[in-house]
């Protein structure tokens, strides 16, 4: 559907004590208007991540909802796993893709920010689930503002002093995919660079951003980086700072990458069908490549 519709009235029912808000009242299945994308995105900055449940949309529904709040990303940074027809949806599924097994079976099994490992990290995810398994295969999200806010004065003192380098080659299960595609993903995303603290850039908050795919401190040494970064993930995914979906056929989970990071759990039967379809907001330059 390509006409724009008003909404009913917006409401919000919490999902999580540190983030996640399941909103309602909002039409997915068409571009929002313009006032629509301001409520959602205020209650986007307040909730870090939002879910639209028990949504039927085709491929092109989520590129055009997705779209109405900023570029869309055309995944060129993993080409190898884009939708055949929508190359702005990418394909996070253990179904086959181009008559071989999904490369992006098993994404996600680390804490991570989407894209961090890019010149132009994600902004937001819109991840869509088609198809789930019978039990398990849930999401975690960790909110990064508070994971910041909670530490010493000293410790954010630190850490604003330094950029975090980002290595693909550290995306778990990255190692077992098809050599011709990680050689060639590795070509498109060298070794890059990002402040260990990012401002965002409408909210104004400040938010940690290491996550386990970051393998040292530019200017120090993985062993002197490595006790660090380990402290700062175990810090930010304490229970108390995360929010685990339970999917459902049917929900669109958003997720702000500048204030957020995520796991995908194993905990499902591999045999049993997971599709889902991401939309990705593009974000701005930022970092330095490594040498």
């Amino acid at each position: 559907m390509s006409d724009q519709r008003r909404n009913s009235e917006i409401t919000v029912k919490p999902l999580g004590y540190a983030l996640g808000a399941e909103v309602l009242g909002v039409d997915t299945s068409a571009p929002p208007a313009p006032d629509t994308v301001s409520a959602v995105n205020a209650l986007w900055h307040e909730h870090h991540v939002i879910a639209f449940r028990g949504e039927r949309l085709e491929p092109q529904d989520i590129t055009a909802f997705a779209g109405a709040f900023g570029p869309l990303d055309d995944h060129a940074s993993t080409p190898f796993y884009r939708h055949q027809d929508f190359p702005e949806l990418l394909q996070v599924t253990n179904r086959e893709i181009g008559g071989k097994p999904s490369e992006t079976r098993n994404t996600g099994r680390n804490w991570h920010s989407d894209y961090a490992y890019t010149s132009h990290p994600a902004a937001a995810s819109m991840l869509y689930c088609d198809t789930r398994p019978p039990v398990g295969g849930d999401t975690m999200f960790a909110n990064m503002v508070r994971a910041y806010d909670t530490l010493s004065p000293k410790m954010r003192e630190i850490l604003d002093g330094l950029d975090a380098v980002y290595d693909i080659s550290l995306t778990a299960g990255f190692g077992q995919r098809d050599p011709q595609q990680t050689a060639e993903t590795r070509r498109l995303n060298p070794s890059i660079a990002h402040p260990a603290v990012r401002t965002h850039p409408d909210s104004g908050k400040r938010a940690l951003y290491v996550s386990e795919r970051v393998s040292h401190f530019h200017g120090m040494t993985i062993a002197e980086s490595k006790p660090l970064i380990d402290f700062l993930c175990a810090h930010a995914t304490r229970p108390d700072n995360v929010y685990r979906h339970q999917w459902a056929e049917g929900d669109l989970v958003c997720w702000d990458n500048r204030t957020t990071m995520h796991l995908a759990l194993t905990d499902f039967d591999q045999t049993q069908p997971r599709h889902m379809l991401r939309a990705t907001l593009l974000g701005g330059q930022s970092g330095f490549i490594v040498e």
